[in-house]
């Protein structure tokens, strides 16, 4: 079933889409982050059980006025054991969830869509997952443009470091952030506790 929220559609991923996914991840903007193998036997490999319910990670194409723009995915950390794992060093709780996403077609980066992308899929992962207290991501240190798309959805980088080897596609600095499960303040609107504010790390100027 498709997901419509903040003007986007996120839709379920099916095998039709792996070449369109391939082609992104072909892109400059997106190989140089995304590192993971992606000939026809990696993405069967990588998203197949997902097409076929075996996984639960959840994998959407996103698409904008009906035109598919990127690729998003959540997780639990449960569902995740190496992950998990590989979190344990920056503390985030583990009933959390994870996302990570791209934004495939060149001519779309720089315009929000990255802000607008999260913080809808965002929203509507606090639905789907009833338990979870938190989102948790991790991006490369460099990636300044995912950092500050993150922090402007509210999320707060609270750990750097290196990951443990083993993950080809995370290798180097990277940064944890996190965004707390909002709570209501009884104006149909959401806050984040002021307390997770403190002690958070900050991008670099480019």
């Amino acid at each position: 079933m498709g997901v419509t929220a903040g003007g986007l559609e996120f839709r379920p991923l099916t095998r039709d889409d792996f070449a369109l996914v391939a082609g992104w991840l072909d892109e400059p903007h997106v190989a140089r982050w995304w590192r993971d193998p992606h000939g026809p036997d990696d993405l069967e490999a990588s998203f197949g059980p997902g097409v076929d319910g075996i996984d639960p990670t959840d994998v959407r194409i996103v698409s904008v006025e009906g035109t598919p723009v990127g690729l998003v995915q959540r997780y639990r950390l449960m569902d995740e054991p190496t992950w998990r794992a590989a979190l344990a060093p920056a503390g985030v709780p583990t009933d959390a969830f994870g996302i990570d996403y791209l934004i495939g077609d060149p001519d779309r980066i720089g315009r929000g869509l990255g802000t607008r992308l999260i913080a809808a899929f965002v929203a509507d992962s606090w639905g789907r997952y009833p338990e979870a207290t938190a989102c948790v991501v991790g991006v490369d240190r460099d990636n300044l443009r995912s950092w500050r798309v993150l922090e402007r959805v509210g999320f707060l980088a609270v750990w750097e470091g290196e990951f443990a080897p083993g993950d080809t596609g995370d290798e180097g600095p990277q940064i944890v952030l996190r965004l707390p499960r909002p709570t209501g303040d009884g104006r149909g609107s959401t806050r984040v506790d002021d307390a997770s504010r403190t002690g958070h790390l900050a991008p670099p100027q480019a």
